[in-house]
Protein backbone atom coordinates (compact mmCIF):
# COMPACT_ATOMS: atom_id res chain seq x y z
CA UNK A 1 0.00 0.00 0.00
CA UNK A 2 1.22 3.79 -0.85
CA UNK A 3 2.13 5.79 2.12
CA UNK A 4 -0.40 8.71 1.74
CA UNK A 5 1.82 12.49 1.72
CA UNK A 6 -0.82 15.63 1.64
CA UNK A 7 0.68 18.43 1.53
CA UNK A 8 -1.12 21.51 2.86
CA UNK A 9 -0.93 25.42 2.11
CA UNK A 10 -3.30 28.76 2.34
CA UNK A 11 -3.44 31.47 -0.33
CA UNK A 12 -2.03 34.14 2.16
CA UNK A 13 0.65 35.47 -0.59
CA UNK A 14 1.71 33.60 -3.71
CA UNK A 15 5.06 32.45 -1.42
CA UNK A 16 2.89 29.30 0.59
CA UNK A 17 1.62 28.31 -2.40
CA UNK A 18 4.68 28.16 -4.72
CA UNK A 19 6.75 26.19 -2.07
CA UNK A 20 3.96 23.52 -1.50
CA UNK A 21 3.83 22.69 -5.22
CA UNK A 22 7.71 22.42 -5.75
CA UNK A 23 7.21 19.88 -2.92
CA UNK A 24 4.24 18.04 -3.88
CA UNK A 25 6.05 17.73 -7.72
CA UNK A 26 8.84 16.09 -6.76
CA UNK A 27 7.84 13.70 -4.49
CA UNK A 28 5.40 12.55 -6.74
CA UNK A 29 7.73 11.10 -8.69
CA UNK A 30 7.83 7.97 -6.08
CA UNK A 31 5.73 5.93 -6.74
CA UNK A 32 5.41 4.26 -3.40
CA UNK A 33 3.85 7.85 -2.18
CA UNK A 34 -0.07 8.67 -2.56
CA UNK A 35 0.59 12.88 -2.84
CA UNK A 36 -2.50 14.92 -2.36
CA UNK A 37 -2.57 18.84 -2.27
CA UNK A 38 -5.47 20.77 -0.60
CA UNK A 39 -5.44 24.78 -0.47
CA UNK A 40 -7.50 25.43 2.52
CA UNK A 41 -8.77 28.47 1.85
CA UNK A 42 -10.69 26.36 -0.83
CA UNK A 43 -12.71 25.26 2.01
CA UNK A 44 -13.06 28.92 4.00
CA UNK A 45 -16.38 29.84 5.53
CA UNK A 46 -17.68 33.52 5.50
CA UNK A 47 -14.75 34.31 8.24
CA UNK A 48 -11.83 32.73 6.28
CA UNK A 49 -12.66 34.53 2.61
CA UNK A 50 -12.75 37.87 5.00
CA UNK A 51 -8.97 36.83 6.00
CA UNK A 52 -8.17 36.09 2.60
CA UNK A 53 -9.57 39.79 1.45
CA UNK A 54 -7.68 41.54 4.13
CA UNK A 55 -4.46 40.05 2.61
CA UNK A 56 -5.25 41.22 -0.39
CA UNK A 57 -6.06 44.59 0.54
CA UNK A 58 -2.55 44.74 2.42
CA UNK A 59 -1.13 43.71 -0.52
CA UNK A 60 -3.07 45.67 -2.92
CA UNK A 61 -2.82 49.27 -0.58
CA UNK A 62 0.41 48.41 1.46
CA UNK A 63 -0.56 49.86 5.20
CA UNK A 64 3.14 48.52 6.09
CA UNK A 65 2.80 50.77 9.29
CA UNK A 66 -0.26 49.05 10.45
CA UNK A 67 0.95 45.59 9.24
CA UNK A 68 4.01 45.51 11.37
CA UNK A 69 2.07 46.89 14.03
CA UNK A 70 -0.01 43.63 14.03
CA UNK A 71 2.89 41.53 12.90
CA UNK A 72 4.94 42.38 16.10
CA UNK A 73 1.92 42.61 18.41
CA UNK A 74 1.41 38.68 17.42
CA UNK A 75 4.44 37.68 17.77
CA UNK A 76 3.77 36.53 21.83
CA UNK A 77 2.41 33.16 23.27
CA UNK A 78 -0.53 34.70 24.48
CA UNK A 79 -1.44 36.84 21.42
CA UNK A 80 -0.97 33.80 19.62
CA UNK A 81 -3.95 31.50 21.27
CA UNK A 82 -6.08 33.67 18.59
CA UNK A 83 -4.74 32.41 15.70
CA UNK A 84 -5.17 28.63 16.73
CA UNK A 85 -9.51 29.74 17.54
CA UNK A 86 -9.17 31.57 13.94
CA UNK A 87 -7.78 28.63 12.06
CA UNK A 88 -10.84 26.49 13.62
CA UNK A 89 -13.90 29.31 13.38
CA UNK A 90 -12.24 29.66 9.09
CA UNK A 91 -11.57 26.26 7.94
CA UNK A 92 -13.04 23.28 10.27
CA UNK A 93 -16.18 22.40 8.45
CA UNK A 94 -17.23 18.81 7.56
CA UNK A 95 -16.72 19.03 4.12
CA UNK A 96 -12.19 19.76 5.12
CA UNK A 97 -12.79 17.70 7.89
CA UNK A 98 -14.06 14.74 6.40
CA UNK A 99 -11.62 15.32 3.01
CA UNK A 100 -8.84 15.11 4.97
CA UNK A 101 -9.94 12.11 7.64
CA UNK A 102 -11.21 10.18 4.93
CA UNK A 103 -7.93 10.35 2.94
CA UNK A 104 -5.52 9.93 6.82
CA UNK A 105 -2.43 11.00 5.59
CA UNK A 106 0.60 9.14 7.02
CA UNK A 107 2.62 12.41 6.69
CA UNK A 108 1.49 15.97 6.61
CA UNK A 109 3.89 18.38 4.86
CA UNK A 110 2.18 22.18 5.45
CA UNK A 111 3.51 26.13 4.24
CA UNK A 112 1.28 27.83 6.28
CA UNK A 113 0.39 27.91 9.82
CA UNK A 114 -3.44 28.00 9.74
CA UNK A 115 -2.83 24.57 7.77
CA UNK A 116 -0.64 22.95 10.69
CA UNK A 117 -3.30 24.68 13.48
CA UNK A 118 -6.06 22.62 11.94
CA UNK A 119 -3.86 19.20 11.21
CA UNK A 120 -3.30 19.55 14.97
CA UNK A 121 -6.58 20.03 15.82
CA UNK A 122 -7.47 16.83 14.49
CA UNK A 123 -4.82 15.05 15.96
CA UNK A 124 -6.08 15.78 19.05
CA UNK A 125 -9.46 14.84 18.33
CA UNK A 126 -8.09 11.74 17.59
CA UNK A 127 -9.84 11.74 13.78
CA UNK A 128 -6.42 11.19 12.08
CA UNK A 129 -2.65 10.36 13.49
CA UNK A 130 0.17 11.74 10.77
CA UNK A 131 3.53 13.09 11.35
CA UNK A 132 3.28 16.84 10.81
CA UNK A 133 6.21 18.91 9.56
CA UNK A 134 5.92 22.84 8.84
CA UNK A 135 8.03 24.40 6.48
CA UNK A 136 8.82 28.21 7.89
CA UNK A 137 8.68 30.08 4.67
CA UNK A 138 10.55 33.20 5.94
CA UNK A 139 13.86 33.77 7.25
CA UNK A 140 12.33 34.58 10.29
CA UNK A 141 10.24 32.71 12.91
CA UNK A 142 7.06 34.22 14.05
CA UNK A 143 5.26 32.77 17.39
CA UNK A 144 2.59 31.56 15.22
CA UNK A 145 4.49 29.10 13.30
CA UNK A 146 5.38 27.35 16.34
CA UNK A 147 2.36 27.98 18.47
CA UNK A 148 1.74 23.94 18.59
CA UNK A 149 5.57 22.96 18.58
CA UNK A 150 4.97 20.81 21.35
CA UNK A 151 2.33 18.44 18.23
CA UNK A 152 4.55 18.93 15.86
CA UNK A 153 7.43 16.54 14.48
CA UNK A 154 9.40 19.03 12.71
CA UNK A 155 10.50 22.36 11.46
CA UNK A 156 12.05 22.66 7.78
CA UNK A 157 13.59 25.80 7.90
CA UNK A 158 15.90 28.35 5.47
CA UNK A 159 19.05 28.20 7.45
CA UNK A 160 21.05 27.80 10.88
CA UNK A 161 20.12 31.48 12.13
CA UNK A 162 16.19 30.55 11.91
CA UNK A 163 17.39 27.35 13.43
CA UNK A 164 18.84 29.05 16.38
CA UNK A 165 16.12 31.17 16.97
CA UNK A 166 13.58 28.63 17.14
CA UNK A 167 15.73 26.74 19.50
CA UNK A 168 15.88 30.29 22.01
CA UNK A 169 11.84 30.08 21.43
CA UNK A 170 11.50 26.49 23.22
CA UNK A 171 11.57 24.51 19.67
CA UNK A 172 13.83 21.14 20.32
CA UNK A 173 16.83 21.04 18.60
CA UNK A 174 16.13 17.44 16.82
CA UNK A 175 13.24 18.83 15.31
CA UNK A 176 14.35 21.61 13.67
CA UNK A 177 15.29 20.96 9.62
CA UNK A 178 17.63 23.56 8.51
CA UNK A 179 17.49 22.47 4.53
CA UNK A 180 16.69 25.99 3.16
CA UNK A 181 13.37 26.64 1.42
CA UNK A 182 12.39 24.48 -1.03
CA UNK A 183 12.95 25.04 -4.87
CA UNK A 184 11.85 23.69 -8.29
CA UNK A 185 14.93 22.08 -8.39
CA UNK A 186 13.76 20.40 -11.87
CA UNK A 187 13.60 23.83 -13.38
CA UNK A 188 16.65 24.77 -12.51
CA UNK A 189 18.72 21.31 -13.83
CA UNK A 190 16.72 22.17 -17.44
CA UNK A 191 17.21 25.66 -17.81
CA UNK A 192 17.76 26.87 -21.44
CA UNK A 193 21.01 28.28 -22.65
CA UNK A 194 21.63 32.13 -22.11
CA UNK A 195 21.56 32.36 -25.84
CA UNK A 196 18.17 31.11 -26.31
CA UNK A 197 16.76 33.32 -23.47
CA UNK A 198 18.56 36.14 -24.89
CA UNK A 199 16.66 35.71 -28.49
CA UNK A 200 13.48 35.13 -26.84
CA UNK A 201 13.14 38.43 -24.95
CA UNK A 202 15.41 40.56 -27.43
CA UNK A 203 18.26 40.79 -25.69
CA UNK A 204 21.60 41.95 -27.06
CA UNK A 205 24.31 39.13 -26.62
CA UNK A 206 26.37 40.02 -23.48
CA UNK A 207 23.46 42.77 -22.66
CA UNK A 208 23.06 43.55 -19.01
CA UNK A 209 19.63 42.99 -17.54
CA UNK A 210 17.99 44.47 -14.83
CA UNK A 211 15.04 41.96 -13.66
CA UNK A 212 11.90 43.56 -11.48
CA UNK A 213 8.77 42.06 -10.16
CA UNK A 214 5.97 44.55 -10.10
CA UNK A 215 2.87 42.80 -10.15
CA UNK A 216 2.90 41.45 -6.41
CA UNK A 217 -1.07 41.74 -6.33
CA UNK A 218 -3.91 42.49 -8.98
CA UNK A 219 -4.81 45.81 -9.29
CA UNK A 220 -1.84 47.25 -6.97
CA UNK A 221 -0.24 49.94 -8.62
CA UNK A 222 2.36 50.55 -5.79
CA UNK A 223 5.18 49.86 -8.04
CA UNK A 224 4.28 51.65 -10.91
CA UNK A 225 5.92 54.74 -9.59
CA UNK A 226 9.25 53.21 -9.19
CA UNK A 227 9.10 51.45 -12.42
CA UNK A 228 8.55 55.27 -13.87
CA UNK A 229 11.50 56.19 -11.86
CA UNK A 230 13.78 53.32 -13.34
CA UNK A 231 12.64 54.22 -16.89
CA UNK A 232 13.36 57.89 -16.30
CA UNK A 233 17.06 57.13 -15.45
CA UNK A 234 17.43 55.83 -19.07
CA UNK A 235 20.12 53.17 -17.56
CA UNK A 236 22.54 51.10 -19.90
CA UNK A 237 20.62 48.06 -19.31
CA UNK A 238 17.63 46.45 -20.46
CA UNK A 239 15.02 46.58 -17.82
CA UNK A 240 12.26 43.63 -17.74
CA UNK A 241 9.29 44.12 -15.57
CA UNK A 242 7.20 41.59 -14.65
CA UNK A 243 3.65 42.89 -14.21
CA UNK A 244 2.41 39.19 -13.09
CA UNK A 245 -1.56 38.52 -13.03
CA UNK A 246 -1.78 42.56 -12.64
CA UNK A 247 -3.66 43.51 -15.87
CA UNK A 248 -4.18 47.33 -15.15
CA UNK A 249 -0.27 47.77 -14.25
CA UNK A 250 0.53 45.67 -17.71
CA UNK A 251 -1.63 47.91 -19.18
CA UNK A 252 -0.35 51.82 -17.84
CA UNK A 253 3.19 50.29 -18.51
CA UNK A 254 2.90 49.57 -21.64
CA UNK A 255 1.19 52.63 -22.82
CA UNK A 256 3.97 54.51 -20.74
CA UNK A 257 6.54 52.87 -23.05
CA UNK A 258 5.09 52.99 -25.82
CA UNK A 259 4.49 56.74 -25.12
CA UNK A 260 7.73 57.41 -24.38
CA UNK A 261 9.04 55.07 -26.97
CA UNK A 262 11.32 53.06 -24.73
CA UNK A 263 13.81 50.96 -26.72
CA UNK A 264 15.10 49.33 -23.65
CA UNK A 265 12.09 48.57 -21.49
CA UNK A 266 10.07 45.21 -21.94
CA UNK A 267 7.07 44.55 -20.01
CA UNK A 268 5.54 41.02 -19.20
CA UNK A 269 2.81 39.83 -17.79
CA UNK A 270 1.84 36.21 -15.81
CA UNK A 271 4.82 33.88 -16.98
CA UNK A 272 6.38 30.77 -15.69
CA UNK A 273 9.92 31.94 -17.15
CA UNK A 274 11.15 33.44 -14.22
CA UNK A 275 14.10 31.15 -13.50
CA UNK A 276 15.32 31.79 -17.09
CA UNK A 277 15.14 35.42 -16.68
CA UNK A 278 17.03 35.32 -13.74
CA UNK A 279 19.27 33.65 -15.53
CA UNK A 280 20.23 36.07 -17.81
CA UNK A 281 19.92 38.93 -14.98
CA UNK A 282 22.60 41.24 -13.49
CA UNK A 283 20.01 42.22 -10.64
CA UNK A 284 16.64 41.48 -9.38
CA UNK A 285 14.51 43.95 -8.29
CA UNK A 286 11.46 43.12 -5.48
CA UNK A 287 9.43 42.78 -2.54
CA UNK A 288 11.70 40.61 0.02
CA UNK A 289 8.93 37.60 -0.36
CA UNK A 290 10.28 34.59 0.90
CA UNK A 291 10.01 31.95 -2.42
CA UNK A 292 11.51 35.69 -4.70
CA UNK A 293 14.73 35.51 -2.35
CA UNK A 294 15.20 31.98 -2.55
CA UNK A 295 14.90 31.72 -5.86
CA UNK A 296 17.54 34.84 -6.44
CA UNK A 297 20.16 33.06 -4.04
CA UNK A 298 19.63 29.81 -5.87
CA UNK A 299 20.39 31.65 -8.88
CA UNK A 300 23.42 33.95 -7.08
CA UNK A 301 21.75 36.79 -9.14
CA UNK A 302 22.17 39.95 -6.45
CA UNK A 303 19.26 41.25 -4.87
CA UNK A 304 17.84 45.05 -4.81
CA UNK A 305 14.97 44.73 -2.49
CA UNK A 306 11.93 47.77 -2.43
CA UNK A 307 9.54 48.02 -0.09
CA UNK A 308 6.92 44.85 0.65
CA UNK A 309 4.33 44.70 3.32
CA UNK A 310 6.22 44.67 6.05
CA UNK A 311 6.13 41.99 9.01
CA UNK A 312 8.43 39.01 7.91
CA UNK A 313 9.26 40.45 4.83
CA UNK A 314 11.19 43.45 7.20
CA UNK A 315 13.08 40.49 8.48
CA UNK A 316 13.34 38.59 5.07
CA UNK A 317 14.98 41.89 3.91
CA UNK A 318 17.01 42.09 7.36
CA UNK A 319 18.71 38.77 6.49
CA UNK A 320 19.76 39.73 2.33
CA UNK A 321 21.29 43.00 3.70
CA UNK A 322 23.20 41.60 6.81
CA UNK A 323 24.56 38.90 4.75
CA UNK A 324 25.82 41.25 1.74
CA UNK A 325 23.54 39.12 -0.67
CA UNK A 326 21.71 42.72 -1.91
CA UNK A 327 20.88 46.10 -0.94
CA UNK A 328 17.47 47.28 0.01
CA UNK A 329 15.87 50.71 -0.05
CA UNK A 330 12.90 52.59 1.93
CA UNK A 331 11.61 55.44 -0.91
CA UNK A 332 11.71 55.79 -4.71
CA UNK A 333 14.47 58.45 -3.88
CA UNK A 334 16.62 55.85 -2.22
CA UNK A 335 15.77 53.16 -5.22
CA UNK A 336 16.85 56.04 -7.48
CA UNK A 337 20.18 57.14 -5.47
CA UNK A 338 20.97 53.17 -5.48
CA UNK A 339 20.72 52.57 -9.29
CA UNK A 340 22.35 55.48 -9.80
CA UNK A 341 25.16 54.05 -7.38
CA UNK A 342 24.93 50.92 -9.28
CA UNK A 343 25.69 52.42 -12.62
CA UNK A 344 28.37 54.37 -11.29
CA UNK A 345 29.98 51.35 -9.24
CA UNK A 346 29.78 48.56 -10.96
CA UNK A 347 31.85 46.42 -8.89
CA UNK A 348 29.63 46.74 -6.11
CA UNK A 349 26.91 43.79 -7.90
CA UNK A 350 30.08 42.16 -8.81
CA UNK A 351 31.58 41.77 -5.38
CA UNK A 352 27.53 40.72 -4.10
CA UNK A 353 27.81 38.08 -6.87
CA UNK A 354 31.20 36.64 -5.64
CA UNK A 355 29.88 36.22 -2.20
CA UNK A 356 26.75 34.82 -3.63
CA UNK A 357 29.23 32.28 -5.53
CA UNK A 358 30.05 30.78 -2.57
CA UNK A 359 26.76 29.61 -1.86
CA UNK A 360 25.62 25.68 -1.25
CA UNK A 361 23.11 24.28 -3.56
CA UNK A 362 19.60 24.20 -2.55
CA UNK A 363 18.61 20.56 -1.96
CA UNK A 364 15.89 21.12 -0.11
CA UNK A 365 13.33 19.48 -1.75
CA UNK A 366 15.67 16.30 -2.29
CA UNK A 367 16.13 16.55 1.78
CA UNK A 368 12.11 16.50 2.68
CA UNK A 369 11.57 13.57 0.39
CA UNK A 370 14.11 11.83 2.45
CA UNK A 371 12.71 13.23 5.57
CA UNK A 372 9.20 11.59 4.60
CA UNK A 373 10.46 8.66 2.94
CA UNK A 374 11.91 6.92 6.50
Amino acid sequence: MKKKVLVLYARYGSGHKAIAEYVANYIKNDATLDVNTIDITDYGNFLGRIGVKVMDFVGKYRPALIFDFCYELMDHKLSTLTHNMIAKKSYDNETLRNLIVDYDPQVVISTHFYASNIITYYKKLGLINPKLYTIITDYRPHECWIKNKNSEDGFIVGNEVVKEELIKRGVEAKKIFPYGLPLNIEKIKNLDSEEVIWKRYDVKKNQKVYLFFGGSSVGSMYYYDYFKTICKLNLDKKIIFICGKNEKLKEKCDEYVKKNKLKNILVLGYTKDVLNLMKISELVISKPGGATVTEALEMRVPMLLVPGVGGQEKYNARFVTRKRYGLKVRSIWGFKKVLLRLENYPFILDRTADRLKKLNNNKAVEKIYNLISK
